[in-house]
């Protein structure tokens, strides 16, 4: 089965594929956080959030570990890279994004709503530096 583009053959570049899939784990990274610091609301009126069903220390921790797994994903996409300016900004830019993530995660106090709020801004601040290094991916 072919796809065509405006007549043409669709092109699904290694840009568009790393792009896609850690833009989609984001997303869901995004939408299974988001009830994380409000628990007690979601219990409180019946909202039957992952979060409150699975607890918000499993909840976090399984948001970790999909963000940190795309970067690993994302660092050996990069490692495959023909071009070796691609290959050096994609791993290294990953690298530090994955490591300052892991350092941020462990000064977390899931007991701190300001602090869960915190890292739930740091969640989105994340997807706007993967949106800065996905131009330079080849």
């Amino acid at each position: 089965m072919q796809t065509f583009v405006l007549g043409r053959q669709a092109d699904f570049s290694r840009p568009l594929i790393l792009g896609t899939i850690v833009v989609s784990i984001f997303c869901v990274v995004v939408a299974l956080f988001k009830d994380v610091p409000d628990i007690e609301g979601d219990k409180k009126f019946g909202i039957r959030s992952l979060a409150a069903s699975l607890g918000q220390k499993k909840v976090f921790w399984i948001c970790v570990c999909l963000l940190e797994m795309v970067y690993i994903f994302a660092i050996v996409f990069g490692a495959t890279s023909s071009r070796p300016w691609s290959k050096l900004i994609t791993i290294l830019g990953h690298s530090v994004l994955a490591l300052f993530l892991w350092k941020q995660t462990m000064s977390v106090d899931l007991q701190n709503k300001f602090s869960v709020e915190s890292f739930y801004v740091l969640i989105w601040q994340l997807l706007f530096a993967e949106y800065m290094l996905l131009p330079l991916v080849r």
